[in-house]
């Protein structure tokens, strides 16, 4: 770190942290918006989007550029250069957010909503994810192949086979945030919830005490990514005044793809990896509305919903746009909080038991 604040401890630390990325969200947005419509990097109508979506065509588009620029300020201000699992996830989240910028440039080269191909899309995605894959593998031996089963104390070893789980982990939820970015305000308001929820299970797995009171795995090297999440946080509440209904700009694929690597590089590091589903509940269910219409429609030559993915079908359903968006918030809150639940319950489990005796 520029600043020597390591002797400061963990939670100021991240509250500096917090605050800093916000301020910078803040100042930052309206200059950013400027720089967007300056490069004509706008938004141009899907489509596969409800008409009304066509008032949307020509804001600025790769907001997410202000997240990262944000978060890699203040991680290179604050953060503990000595701790090197945060470059695994600073990585995953940066290149991720290239692959989306890419993306990005290409709708704006074409002028289209058309960007990368799908393949070509996949392709680099899945080569970010082996290059995590490989560097758990090569220099971070000490992870463990087991996997959690939220609400239980059980773990299932998968050997070899948990590296293939890891990249469907990170490409699954780097999609799957990018699929729910359609809607003003909505990919980044269900990020609060999850980011929240990282954030005290990092604090609880980096103090001994805490994950011993819940049973969990202390890890104190897991410490920094509890400041990366409180960072991360205040990068996207900055975002969102800029994102929110009506919105000023759009993050486009360098936001939501760098978002849901975030989600997925830390449920490896944390061993949430099935928790994860739970966590990021709202854009699971996204992916999913959006899997099961294609099957459908070329199984049956039906669709199951109006639209995919599904914030699109409530919307031709005849919710308002801020409706939607709210409702969505409040699942992703109740989505992470009975997260953070099964990882309590274990305590509470035993708590009861000790003053039955």
């Amino acid at each position: 770190m520029i600043l020597k604040l390591v002797f400061i401890p963990l939670i100021y630390r991240s509250g500096i942290g917090f605050f800093l990325s916000l301020s910078l969200s803040l100042l930052l947005g309206k200059k950013v918006i400027s720089w967007l419509k300056e490069k004509e990097m706008i938004d141009y109508f899907r489509l596969y989007s409800p008409s009304r979506h066509k008032s949307k065509r020509g804001t600025p588009s790769g907001g997410g550029v202000l997240i990262l620029l944000c978060l890699g300020v203040t991680f290179f201000l604050l953060g503990d250069t000595s701790n090197r699992y945060i470059y695994l996830v600073l990585f995953t989240v940066f290149c991720l957010g290239l692959v989306g910028l890419v993306d990005d440039i290409i709708k704006k080269l074409r002028k289209s909503s058309r960007g990368l191909s799908t393949k070509i899309k996949l392709a680099l995605q899945s080569g970010v994810c082996f290059a995590v894959v490989f560097l758990i593998y090569c220099i971070y031996p000490e992870v463990s192949t087991r996997v959690e089963i939220p609400f239980t104390s059980l773990q299932i070893e998968l050997g070899l086979i948990y590296f293939v789980l890891v990249v469907c982990i990170i490409l699954g939820s780097s999609n799957a945030v990018n699929i729910s970015d359609g809607l003003d305000g909505l990919a980044a308001g269900c990020m609060i919830a999850p980011a929240a929820t990282f954030i005290a299970i990092s604090f609880i797995q980096q103090d001994f005490h805490l994950s011993t009171f819940v049973n969990g795995i202390y890890f104190l090297e897991m410490r920094e990514l509890a400041f990366f999440w409180c960072t991360l946080l205040g990068a996207i509440l900055g975002f969102l005044k800029y994102n929110r209904y009506p919105a000023a700009m759009f993050m486009g694929g360098v936001g939501s793809e760098s978002l849901g690597g975030a989600l997925g590089i830390s449920a490896v590091l944390l061993k949430k990896e099935l928790l994860l589903l739970i966590i990021g509940g709202v854009f699971v269910v996204e992916a999913l509305s959006v899997g099961l219409q294609i099957i459908s429609f070329r199984l049956t030559g039906k669709r199951v919903f109006k639209m995919a993915p599904i914030h699109h079908h409530f919307e031709l359903s005849g919710l308002e746009e801020s409706q939607i968006v709210s409702r969505f918030w409040i699942a992703s809150f109740l989505f992470s909080t009975v997260a953070f639940l099964s990882i309590i319950f274990p305590a509470i489990h035993n708590l009861l038991a000790g003053l039955k005796r």
